[in-house]
């Protein structure tokens, strides 16, 4: 009769030195102790990317600053107000036919003849008055064109607005507003 006892024993004592390892990492409830996550509770994969980018100053070591934002309800044109917000801090660079904008932070007002206007750099403002195409690849661009034929938009959180009624565009990326009214709430700091 021993050796039942033993077997007892030795399967308690087996079940002793497997539970400590696991100890904390399981637990048994009933089932009136299970609640149900509320639907606040659970999340959700429609979340959006909100937020405003801020270039650098001119000047890192500069504290002054100002900050202006193009109001979501505006009495006159949220397009204009927000290009002359960008206009009074921009610095002039001349169009060519291909022009590439790399650098991150720049403030600029492109002139002349712009064909085909590149982004590929971070936390840009940029206006102008037209131009055959206007491609972005950077992250947090904000660009203002009154008149412009194509817009592609591959990156993230851009902000690419125009007058012409006749624009084309695609947007690949994610998290990018376009459109005659994108600059509507937008933040823009200098």
């Amino acid at each position: 009769m021993a050796a039942p006892q033993n077997k007892r024993t030795v399967s308690t004592l087996a079940a002793v030195f497997l539970a400590i390892p696991l100890a904390g990492c399981v637990s048994i409830q009933s089932p009136e102790e299970t609640a149900r996550p509320s639907a606040s509770a659970i999340p959700t994969a429609t979340a959006s990317i909100q937020g405003t980018v801020t270039p650098l100053p001119k000047d890192p070591t500069s504290t002054e600053g100002s900050l202006g934002s193009v109001p979501k309800k505006t009495n006159g044109d949220s397009f204009q107000l927000g290009f002359e917000k960008i206009l009074e801090h921009a610095q002039k660079k001349k169009c060519s036919q291909d022009t590439e904008i790399s650098e991150d932070g720049q403030i600029l007002l492109l002139v002349g003849n712009c064909k085909e206007i590149s982004i590929s750099g971070t936390g840009n403002m940029i206006v102008a008055d037209n131009a055959r195409s206007v491609e972005i690849s950077g992250a947090g661009n904000i660009v203002a064109v009154k008149s412009v034929r194509q817009v592609d938009v591959s990156g993230i959180g851009n902000v690419v607005a125009w007058r012409s009624s006749d624009t084309r565009s695609t947007d690949s990326g994610q998290s990018n507003s376009l459109g005659r009214h994108a600059l509507d709430g937008v933040e823009l700091a200098f």
